[in-house]
């Protein structure tokens, strides 16, 4: 189960775990968007249902996720790849705005995680959980507060549910990427400026692509990583390395 699955980064990932052998579960809230993926992933020989859920709406996840589990069955990875945006000054950042952030990218990847986790242990059967951080789980920036604590949240959550879950042989990581060239980061790719402080400050000099951020989560969800839990990994072309 991949949730963003209609672009961007987990579009990328679903497209590596199918390549891979999985069997997928899109995850968005457009079904447009979602249809457009299944097609996408169809032509590439990959298998692939979708089911589409708004996941500001947390309180509506536990009831959702078990329809789907009824459909398509128990899944044994998932991927917390959905991710919102908010920017402004802490000082004018709307509360409406925080609390969709913080739904989303936090509370949505806590319920689903859960949902998952509780299915797997009534099975007695082990899985991987592998969450989509930021840079801004570790540093942070100007105009993005609501997103930076959400994405701290992640950081501390991946741990937290690493250790609760040990006994049951549920791995729980999270890759981290640098700045990536999806949808979501259109407008700061478009900004010149920005575009150009990014190559300078990242060692690598340029933005990643969402395919490098998906190859390291099939390894996380591979048996290659079946004695990594609660880790953090930095896929960010060197950024975090230097200053």
């Amino acid at each position: 189960m991949v949730t963003g699955g209609s672009r961007g980064i987990g579009l990328a990932t679903a497209h590596a775990l199918g390549e891979s052998g999985a069997r997928v579960i899109l995850v968005a809230r457009s079904l447009e968007a979602l249809n457009r993926a299944q097609e996408e992933l169809k032509t590439a020989r990959i298998d692939a249902g979708y089911s589409a859920c708004d996941l500001r709406d947390t309180d509506s996840i536990a009831a959702w996720f078990d329809k789907c589990v009824a459909q398509f069955g128990q899944p044994d990875i998932l991927v917390n790849a959905a991710g919102i945006q908010r920017r402004g000054l802490a000082t004018e950042l709307s509360l409406s705005d925080w609390n969709d952030v913080l739904a989303v990218n936090t509370t949505a990847v806590f319920e689903l995680s859960r949902c998952f986790a509780r299915g797997l242990i009534a099975l007695e059967r082990k899985g991987k959980i592998i969450n989509i951080a930021s840079l801004m789980t570790a540093a942070a920036r100007r105009g993005v507060s609501a997103y930076t604590a959400s994405k701290g949240a992640v950081g501390q959550l991946t741990k937290a549910l690493a250790v609760d879950w040990a006994p049951h042989g549920i791995l729980v990581n999270a890759i981290a990427p640098g700045y990536v060239a999806t949808e979501l980061n259109e407008a700061l790719m478009a900004d010149a400026a920005f575009d150009e402080w990014v190559k300078k400050r990242c060692p690598l000099g340029r933005w990643a692509t969402p395919d490098e951020i998906a190859w390291p989560v099939v390894f996380l969800a591979s048996l290659a990583a079946d004695f990594i839990t609660g880790q953090v990994i930095y896929v960010d072309g060197g950024w975090m390395s230097t200053f």
